[in-house]
Order: C-alpha cells, then structure tokens, then sequence
C-alpha cells in the first residue's frame, strides 16, 4: 500500500489490546450533540455495548490506524471541515477495499457517523448498504486520543489543521 498515493498522513500496524476503550466516549454519544444518536446504524445503541464492541474488536488479531490531514483556511468554516470528512472517507474507502479483498470481514471504523443515505433505515429496517456503512470509532467507545498515544501516531497535527481517523481490524 501506498501511503502517498492515497494521503495518507500517518499509518500504524497494532493489536487490538492497544485501542482504548472507554464508556465516557460512549457518555458523549448519549448526549446527543452531533443528533446521530438512535438514527443510524453506525451509532449508538445499534452498534451495541462498548463492551460488545470491544468484544468485537478483539477478535480480529491486528488493526490497521491511519489518519489523513488537511489544513484549514478558515478554523470556523463547518463546511469546509465537512468536505475535509467527505474527502476522509473516500480514503476509508479505498483502504477498506484493499483490507477487504484479503480479509472480507475485516471491520472498518471511520470518522462520525453514517452519511450514506439521506434517510437511515434504522430501527425499522436492515441497513441498506452494510458494506459501505463505517460506525464511528467513538461509537465503539474507542478513546482515540488515548489509542493514538499507545500506538504511536500523532492525535494532533497543529493549528489550522485537521486530522481524521479511521481502523481497520483484520
């Protein structure tokens, strides 16, 4: 793989024991303030407990923790951090095909929650794109901050810049 070609800004090879797991990551979602919580089939509680989705994590032997970086022109301009994601996830994409054709059930985590269709199905019905749906790594109660530091990848990169995350556990 490639890291240039699909800019990345950092990547690691881990085990599943070094990826932090904390119910106040968890505590965050069920305050609701990015209002996915109980919408989608990324989040909470349809991911499960945090400790299912340890559980989960742990079953794979290894994780694959990349970042991608962007600079920011304007700090507080929403949009331009929502096509940063937009462009993060592309890349989550690209890496999760290439995981996924040696390892077809490897699990993939990304950023936020689930923007691949306008209408989510959930609760009512099964998601309708399982295999381009990326929970959160918050919405495993994943402490990213703290996973970073254990593995060695840099959590923040500066002022004016953006750093976005996403595992793949294989």
């Amino acid at each position: 793989m490639q890291k240039e070609k699909l800019n990345l800004a950092e990547h690691v090879f881990a085990k599943p024991e070094n990826i932090v797991f904390s119910n106040v990551v968890r505590n965050i979602c069920e305050k609701n303030t990015c209002r996915m919580y109980g919408t989608t089939w990324a989040c909470p509680p349809a991911v499960g407990t945090v400790e299912q989705c340890k559980a989960r994590c742990n079953e794979y032997e290894n994780v694959f923790i990349f970042t991608t970086m962007y600079h920011l022109k304007d700090m507080f301009d929403v949009k331009e951090w929502k096509d940063d994601r937009i462009m993060h996830e592309r890349v989550t994409d690209k890496v999760a095909k290439i995981f996924q054709s040696k390892y077809p059930v490897a699990l993939v985590l990304s950023t936020e929650g689930c923007t691949v269709c306008n209408t989510c199905t959930y609760p009512d019905k099964p998601c309708r794109f399982p295999e381009r749906m990326h929970p959160a790594t918050e919405s495993y109660g994943i402490l990213v901050t703290e996973s970073a530091k254990v593995c060695g990848i840099k959590y923040n990169n500066g002022p004016e810049t953006l750093t976005y995350f996403s595992m793949i556990f294989y």
